[in-house]
C-alpha cells in the first residue's frame, strides 16, 4: 500500500513537472517573438537607410537608458586659478568665459599616437598647467591629429557643450596652447528617468531628415547637453549624441537628440575636421 502511494506521488510530481515544462515551451515562442521584434526594429532601420546609402554602426542598442536633469551654477571658476598656473602663460576672457594658456617650456611629444596622448593627458592633469584638468576626459570622436579635445565629466556622465570643453592644440609634435571652459560641479534637479534607446534616436533623426543620403553614423553615445539657463544656473539634459560622416567629404558632424522626447536640439551641429 505504501509502495503504491509512493508511485502515485512520483506520478503526480512528474505530471506537474511535465505541465510546467509544457507551459514554458508555450511561453518560449512569445518571448522569442519579443526578442525578434527588437531585432526586426534594428533590421528595419538598417534596411530603410541602406536604400539611401546611410550606414549604421554594427552594434546599435534597442534598450532604453536612463539619466537626470542636471544643474550647474553659472560662476567664474577659472580666473581665480591663474595664479596657480606656474607652468603656462595664461589669460582669462570674461566675455567668453574661456581660459587661454600656452606652455612656458617646450614639451616634445612622442610620434607614436598612443604615447603622445599619454603625454598630453599628463600635461592636462597637472594643476600647474590646467585647472580642473582631471575632470576632463579625452574625446577621440571630436579630436584630430593637431587638436586634442576633452569634455567635462560629472558623476552622472560627460557634458558635451562648448562651455565645458578643453582643446589642446599641437603643432610639430609640441603642445602650442589650449583653451578651456568649465561649468563647475553638476547635481541632479529631478529623479532618475528612463530615456529612449539609441535605435529610437536614430529613427527620429531619419524621420526628421537629419540623416542625409550618402552618410555614415560612426558613433552614438549618451551624454549631457545644455538645455537652458534659469536663475543663475545652467540646466543640462540627457542627449543622444550622433556622429555622422559625409562619405564624400569625410567631414564629421555631431548632432544631438533629446533623450527624453526624441526631438532634435537646436543649434547643436558643428563640423569636426579629421
Amino acid at each position: 500500500m505504501d509502495h503504491k502511494r509512493i508511485e502515485w506521488l512520483f506520478f503526480i510530481v512528474f505530471l506537474l513537472i511535465d505541465i510546467y515544462l509544457g507551459i514554458e515551451i508555450l511561453r518560449s515562442p512569445v518571448n522569442l517573438s519579443g526578442a525578434d521584434t527588437a531585432t526586426r526594429s534594428v533590421a528595419s532601420i538598417r534596411s530603410e537607410m541602406k536604400s539611401d546609402n546611410i550606414d549604421l554602426p554594427d552594434k546599435l542598442s534597442n534598450a532604453p537608458a536612463s539619466g537626470y536633469y542636471l544643474a550647474t551654477k553659472n560662476r567664474n571658476y577659472l580666473s581665480n586659478k591663474i595664479g596657480a598656473l606656474t607652468n603656462v602663460n595664461a589669460r582669462y576672457s570674461k566675455d567668453e568665459n574661456v581660459l587661454y594658456a600656452a606652455p612656458k617650456m617646450t614639451t616634445l611629444l612622442d610620434k607614436n599616437p598612443k604615447k603622445a596622448l599619454e603625454q598630453v593627458n599628463k600635461f592636462k592633469n597637472d594643476p600647474k598647467n590646467v585647472p580642473y584638468g582631471k575632470e576632463f576626459k579625452y574625446e577621440p570622436d571630436m579630436s584630430s591629429e593637431d587638436n586634442y579635445v576633452f569634455v567635462q565629466t560629472t558623476d552622472y556622465g560627460e557634458i558635451y557643450a562648448g562651455s565645458a570643453q578643453l582643446s589642446i592644440a599641437v603643432k610639430d609634435h609640441q603642445i602650442i596652447n589650449y583653451a578651456e571652459s568649465y561649468m563647475g560641479p553638476a547635481s541632479p534637479v529631478r529623479e532618475l528617468q528612463s530615456t529612449i534607446s539609441a535605435v529610437r534616436a536614430v529613427r527620429a533623426m531619419y524621420t526628421n531628415r537629419e540623416l542625409t543620403n550618402n552618410s555614415k553614423v560612426t558613433q552614438i553615445k549618451l551624454g549631457y547637453s545644455k538645455l537652458t539657463e534659469v536663475r543663475g544656473s545652467t540646466i543640462l539634459l540627457p542627449t543622444w549624441l550622433v556622429w555622422i560622416e559625409n562619405k564624400t567629404t569625410k567631414n564629421i558632424t555631431l548632432k544631438r537628440v533629446n533623450a527624453y522626447t526624441a526631438q532634435m536640439l537646436k543649434s547643436t551641429t558643428y563640423n569636426v575636421e579629421k
